[in-house]
C-alpha cells in the first residue's frame, strides 16, 4: 500500500482550491463577454423591430419605438443657437421644411410637424419593394455607452441620420434628421 505524505496531500488540496476559484473567475469573464455581445447587438435588435412596424405599417410598435418629445427637443436645440445639439449640418430640403412649418405653424410647428407619419415618411421612401431597412443602413454606430447612430440612405438618396438611445424601456429612436 502506498501511503502520500502530508505534505503531499496538503499540496494537492492547495491545487483543487486554486482551480476551484479560478472556474468562477472564468464563468465570470464569459458571462461578461456575452452580456457585451449581447449588449452590441440590441441596437441592431431594435432596427429590426422598427423595420418591421414600418413595413407593417404598425403604429403602436412605432409608437413604442419612437420619442417624438426627444426628436423634436433634439431639433428645437439645434435651431438655438444658444445650446449645443447632437444634430450635424441640416440639408437644405431640411431647411426648408422647417422654415415653411414655422410660417405655417408658428411656435408649436415642431409639435406639430413632428409625428410618427413624418417619422415614418423619412424612414420609408430609403426603401425600394423588397429592401428592408437594414439593407440600406450604410453605417451604424456606437457614439457613447446609450447611444447608437445610424447612417441610413439608398446609394442614389440623400442619408436620413437617426440615433437611436438607451433607456429603460430598451433602445429608442430619438434623433431624425436628414
Amino acid at each position: 500500500m502506498i501511503r502520500i505524505s502530508s505534505r503531499l496531500r496538503r499540496q494537492a488540496r492547495i491545487v483543487m482550491a486554486q482551480g476551484e476559484r479560478r472556474l468562477p473567475v472564468k464563468r465570470l469573464l464569459v458571462s461578461l463577454i456575452v452580456l457585451l455581445l449581447l449588449y452590441g447587438l440590441s441596437p441592431f435588435v431594435t432596427l429590426w423591430s422598427l423595420n418591421r412596424a414600418l413595413i407593417r405599417n404598425d403604429q403602436a410598435a412605432l409608437a413604442t419605438l419612437v420619442d417624438l418629445d426627444a426628436i423634436r427637443d433634439e431639433i428645437a436645440r439645434r435651431l438655438n443657437k444658444d445650446q449645443d445639439s447632437a444634430i450635424d449640418a441640416l440639408s437644405d430640403p431640411f431647411i426648408q421644411w422647417l422654415e415653411t412649418g414655422i410660417r405655417q405653424h408658428g411656435t408649436r410647428a415642431l409639435d406639430t410637424l413632428v409625428t410618427l407619419d413624418w417619422v415614418r415618411a423619412q424612414m420609408r421612401p430609403q426603401l425600394t419593394v423588397g429592401q428592408d431597412l437594414r439593407s440600406v443602413l450604410s453605417r451604424g454606430f456606437f457614439v457613447g455607452p446609450r447611444d447608437f447612430r445610424l447612417h441610413i440612405g439608398a446609394p442614389d438618396a440623400p442619408p436620413v441620420m437617426a440615433r437611436l438611445h438607451l433607456s429603460v424601456s430598451g433602445w429608442r429612436l430619438n434623433m431624425l434628421y436628414y
